[in-house]
């Protein structure tokens, strides 16, 4: 992983990679892809603070569950805000995030987050985002990179056939209690089987390579338009060892060699006690009342290598009864343990 550090979103200088001494830590992890800002508009984030109602509305007054209909990023955007200040994660993964929403959210997340990622159509600002946020009170940022999920993964590009560019975030950091892990956030197409499959073998070759290497958990936060079953799960069913990779660019299977064979990542919901594991079940709903939603399980967090635990897995909400519909998809929490 190249040293590659957006200096204006960090907190201080990047320190060593080894930490001195290390204990369990527990992190908390959400995944949340946000829908793009497609009904754009040029409201600032401080006009939609003041003008939020300072009173409770009678309860006759309230139309409820009638705001699923997609609203503009500037009503959305306060919604985000709020689930991350109540829950309070650690480390936030976000897809579909254009360049005006990552800023909106470094402003709404206030100055306790930094961030790290690149619009994936240029490796600078223009197209989506697989943005990584995380508290520096919590986590410190080691090193991080960016690549493509395509056949020339080191430089901006869209796999053949596949609707958008496609890449993955990836991230070193070191846990207050001195643990060091990985995580990687990526969002892959969804007209391209083919693009998911080699989205899943690129992934799986790059984590077992950095496990392999440094010793550290490997977490992977993301959307990837592939359920666990039926003929759109191939990308995950290769994630999980299910199905074998497909062929990779040579220079990038060259690059990241020496990977245990056999290595994989695991679904964190499948790998939650049952009791500890709540809220929804599917991760997708479009924005449609609930008697029509597209329900589908697509969003996950998954992890891979030694040194970490999971202790909790919820799906959370995207629709509360007097609002309007925060993103076509709902977020996805998980606490785990690193250092263990």
């Amino acid at each position: 992983m190249k040293r590659y550090i957006q200096e204006d979103s960090l907190p201080g200088p990047v320190k060593s990679a080894t930490p001195t001494t290390t204990s369990s830590t527990p992190l908390r992890f959400l995944s949340w892809n946000l829908r793009y800002d497609c009904i754009s508009d040029t409201i600032p984030v401080s006009e939609t603070i003041s003008t939020l109602p300072t009173s409770i509305p009678p309860d006759e007054s309230i139309a409820y569950y009638s705001g699923f209909r997609e609203a503009p990023w500037s009503t959305r955007r306060i919604n985000i805000a709020r689930e991350v200040a109540f829950n309070k994660p650690a480390l936030i993964g976000v897809q579909e995030a254009l360049s005006r929403q990552v800023s909106d959210l470094v402003t709404l997340f206030g100055p306790e987050f930094a961030y790290i990622g690149v619009g994936r159509e240029d490796g600078k600002e223009k197209g989506e985002f697989e943005a990584l946020y995380y508290r520096t009170s919590e986590v410190e940022l080691v090193e991080w990179d960016t690549f493509w999920l395509s056949n020339t993964p080191f430089v901006p590009s869209k796999f053949p056939g596949a609707g958008s560019f496609r890449c993955a975030t990836a991230a070193r950091f070191r846990a207050k209690g001195g643990a060091v892990f990985t995580v990687l956030c990526t969002h892959w197409d969804e007209r391209s089987d083919a693009q998911r499959r080699l989205a899943a073998s690129l992934l799986l070759r790059w984590g077992s390579h950095e496990a392999a290497t440094t010793g550290v958990p490997v977490f992977v936060l993301g959307d990837f338009n592939s359920p666990s079953t039926g003929e759109d799960s191939g990308g995950y069913k290769i994630m999980t060892g299910v199905l074998p990779p497909v062929p990779i660019d040579r220079e990038f299977a060259e690059k990241y060699c020496g990977g245990k064979e056999g290595w994989v990542f695991r679904d964190l919901a499948v790998e939650t006690a049952a009791i500890e594991r709540s809220g929804h079940h599917a991760t997708f709903t479009g924005f449609k009342e609930h008697k029509r939603m597209e329900l589908k399980r697509i969003d996950f967090v998954m992890a891979g290598g030694e040194g970490w635990g999971v202790e909790r897995y919820r799906v959370g909400e995207n629709l509360w009864d007097d609002q309007k519909m925060v993103s076509d998809h709902r977020p996805v929490w998980v606490d785990v343990v690193v250092g263990e």
